[in-house]
């Protein structure tokens, strides 16, 4: 409880809105190199934001479901906001990882060390997989959490 509220409430905004934030940057900075150079510290914060506050949603859910008793809607629900949680990690490493080519291996568009020489052979596969992350969890996460939160909303409000 926060302040006499159920503080599952509370910590599922932050998710709904991090993470599909999150999703955006690291796609955004997947595609457009020049961006990503500005980017990467707000998009890595608010990915760690999405990484923390979705398994905290879960706990707190849980917690309230044993307040407040199951039933079938809260059970789907409960099943729905656990397939959240992959796909906020892989979006965590994939932010991780842009961001870390950004900031030392220049994927920016400029090279660490101008002059010293090309970026190393594995960087462009790299790279790919990174980009295949950013999509397969910025977009996944984003449907299942819309997912979780349609059939929460349906547990609350329907009777």
């Amino acid at each position: 409880m926060f302040f006499g509220l159920p503080l599952h409430p509370l910590v599922v905004h932050a998710a709904v809105v991090c993470l599909p934030l999150a999703a955006l940057g690291t796609i955004l900075m997947a595609f457009w190199p020049a961006a990503a150079r500005r980017l990467w510290p707000a998009v890595l914060f608010v990915a760690t934001i999405a990484l923390i506050a979705v398994p905290l949603s879960i706990n707190s859910g849980e917690t309230l479901a044993d307040t407040i008793g199951e039933n079938a809607l809260i059970e789907a629900h409960e099943e729905q906001s656990k397939q959240v949680l992959p796909f906020v990690i892989v979006l965590w490493l994939a932010a991780l990882g842009l961001s870390l080519a950004t900031r030392f291996m220049g994927h920016g568009g400029h090279p660490p060390h101008e002059g010293i020489g090309t970026r190393p052979r594995w960087h462009a596969g790299a790279m790919i997989v990174l980009v295949i992350l950013a999509l397969i969890g910025g977009v996944g996460g984003t449907v299942a959490i819309v997912r979780a939160g349609h059939s929460g909303a349906q547990s609350v409000w329907t009777k």
